[in-house]
């Protein structure tokens, strides 16, 4: 599974988390998006063993820690309670989570009226960028090609 950097800026309203999508420049958006939640208790509780040993409540607390520490990956889903997990386990990439808790996050949402149409590498017109967003969640090689109706 491939990351896919996220060009987007989320200005979250609580208690709705309800999200503004507009295109900007970032390499890693996503974070901004995980980090604008206070806590993450929210979030179903099932803990995730890190690289660095800790383990996290939840998928939300590990996708901050490593938004905070790139070099944080996913060793396993459960407690790091045995030592030998640490040196036998292959590692997730910590960005496929952060990835994939984005757009988990992000299904759940509606996206907001936004009349700027967008093309993408696969011809197809998204209605706005978030529209364009949620599918490259499913299709992470999806890029923007125009923004515009995309034309034969």
């Amino acid at each position: 599974m491939r990351f896919m950097a996220c060009i987007l800026v989320f200005v979250v309203a609580l208690p709705g988390l309800l999200a503004q999508i507009v295109p900007t420049d970032g390499p890693f958006i996503a974070c901004q998006f995980i980090n604008s939640f206070e806590n993450c208790d929210m979030f179903i509780t099932d803990s995730y063993c890190g690289s660095d040993g800790v383990t996290y409540a939840n998928r939300c607390e590990f996708s901050k820690a490593h938004c905070q520490e790139l070099s944080i990956q996913l060793l396993h889903i459960g407690d790091c309670s045995r030592l030998v997990d640490i040196a036998t386990a292959a590692p997730v990439a910590g960005k496929d989570v952060v990835f994939d808790f984005f757009c988990t996050s992000l299904s759940h949402m509606t996206c907001p009226p936004d009349p700027t149409k967008v093309c993408g590498s696969n011809n197809r017109t998204y209605l706005n960028y978030c529209e364009f967003e949620k599918a490259k969640c499913t299709h992470r090689e999806l890029m923007v090609k125009t923004y515009g109706e995309c034309t034969a």
